[in-house]
């Protein structure tokens, strides 16, 4: 069949530079252009990569990319079926208008993919009947690869669909079939299509989700959480399954990609990467062995109980250069309602070590958590305090948004549409407040860095003039800066 695939636009909110606008690389649809590629003639088209700096705003948001004429008229006239990737969820409201208007165009069937490996993204279970209202005619729900080819029989056979993982509508009424079925041998999976992408446009671009030095792929080595943390909404879209590739399938991407497209940089964008140590040690000593020079990062946070001092000296050994975290909270109190374990005191001692073998260290935090009070959003900027003593390098703060399908989703209302759940939800009553402290801590922060690390903060602005970033902090300012200087001309 002739398949055409779409990557939505990137979308950033108003005022909102750093938390927003940030190029994911669509990994789960790369995945099943990889998968269809053998069986089906594939065309990508992305809507973002193919023109990146080119903006208009739509209410609240900026838009970044193709407009929706130009995606109509890129697709095949003689395309079969079109899939829309549901890559994030600031892009909600973008991608229900690009569904709207392949409706209008094309009476093929259209196919929403859910993005299942990502903390921006949002669960189909919820969402997915937006998307039937907007005139698509499925959504799949959960991974794609082993469900998008029983898929597409079932239309060229003209049958109603009976596997798990989807949602249609019937004679005007919802029908989902919820997903039980998980990819449990991911090795036996293609490699992602990224020859398929506009990746030089990316790389142009300067600047990605982890801090990028030249050209990269992201890369997933393993998919899930074993974990059931109540403000993400990954425990619905993997319900607590971790799988994982074998370090030998691992390296063998990361050799491919070296050879065929010249990559030095790769980011591992897992949701939970280290959750198996001698695995993550298993595949250092293979890149190792191969004597491939490359720079790899943790850039989607992991688990830092699961590592060990050995480990993270094996991973600095085998080019490992960063590594985000992710203690959400200072307060027992709250991991608690958060349903987060999470060991402070380890953690700040593997930060040490990381400090020591020249790994580039990041912290997340969750503010506003239900629940939370004072005392505890203070227990958090002390467990910051002692962070910078330990070295981390740097410190990201979100305000807690209900993502649809996470725990806490009907915790918060107040917004328009589901583009408006960012981590600078501006709707919140309590935002003035949590945006308060969020500012004053960043200060704060800084300060401190500059008593215990000053080298360090003195040689920022440096790598952000010669785009050397270290941080993801440096390369924001250099993505806002050029943000901003393209929507003062668009």
């Amino acid at each position: 069949m002739r398949v055409t695939l779409i990557n939505p636009n990137i979308c950033m909110q108003k005022g909102d530079f750093f938390g927003t606008g940030i190029p994911y690389l669509p990994m789960s649809l790369a995945w099943v252009a990889g998968s269809l590629r053998s069986n089906h003639d594939i065309m990508v088209i992305d809507a973002f990569g193919e023109n990146p700096m080119h903006f208009r705003t739509e209410g609240k948001l900026h838009i970044q990319g193709l407009t929706i004429p130009q995606i109509l008229e890129r697709v095949p006239k003689d395309t079969e079926a079109i899939c829309v990737y549901a890559a994030k969820v600031v892009a909600f409201t973008v991608t229900k208008d690009i569904v709207r208007a392949l409706r209008k165009e094309f009476q093929v069937p259209i196919i929403i993919l859910e993005n299942t490996q990502s903390v921006v993204a949002y669960s189909l279970k919820v969402a997915g009947k937006e998307f039937l209202d907007a005139g698509a005619d499925y959504c799949l729900i959960g991974e794609s690869e082993n469900r998008i080819e029983k898929l597409l029989v079932a239309i060229r056979e003209k049958k109603t669909p009976a596997f798990d993982g989807i949602l249609y509508r019937k004679d005007g009424k919802d029908v989902l079939i919820d997903k039980k079925e998980y990819i449990m041998n991911l090795d036996e999976l293609p490699f992602p299509a990224w020859d398929l992408f506009p990746l030089q446009n990316y790389w142009k671009l300067g600047y990605a989700h982890g801090p990028m030095q030249g050209k990269y792929v992201p890369l997933l080595t393993s998919r899930g959480c074993p974990y059931g943390c109540k403000y993400c909404v990954v425990p619905e879209t993997n319900a607590r399954r971790w799988r994982f590739r074998s370090p030998k399938n691992v390296v063998d991407e990361i050799e491919h990609w070296v050879k065929t497209l010249g990559v030095t940089e790769f980011h591992f964008e897992d949701l939970n990467p280290t959750v198996r140590k001698e695995r993550i040690t298993e595949m250092s000593k293979e890149i190792i062995a191969r004597n491939l020079k490359i720079s790899w990062k943790i850039v989607a946070g992991t688990k830092v109980e699961t590592m060990d001092k050995d480990t993270v000296t094996w991973m600095a050994k085998a080019g490992c250069t960063y590594i985000s975290i992710s203690p959400e909270s200072g307060s027992p109190a709250v991991l608690k309602l958060m349903d987060k374990p999470f060991n402070h005191e380890l953690a700040l001692d593997l930060v040490r070590h990381m400090h020591k073998q020249g790994i580039t260290t990041q912290a997340c935090f969750v503010l506003g958590f239900p629940g939370e009070k004072p005392e505890d959003l203070q227990l958090t900027r002390k467990y910051v305090r002692k962070l910078v003593r330990a070295g981390i390098d740097e410190v990201a703060l979100f305000v807690m948004t209900p993502i649809p399908g996470s725990n806490q989703f009907s915790a918060l209302d107040g917004y328009e549409n589901y583009s408006q759940l960012t981590f600078t939800p501006t709707w919140r009553k309590d935002f003035r407040r949590l945006s308060t402290f969020r500012n004053r801590l960043y200060v704060e922060f800084y300060l401190l860095k500059l008593i215990f690390h000053p080298i360090k903060l003195f040689l920022q602005p440096f790598n952000v003039l010669f785009r050397n970033f270290k941080t993801k902090t440096e390369m924001t300012a250099f993505r806002t800066l050029k943000l901003m200087r393209a929507l003062a001309t668009s």
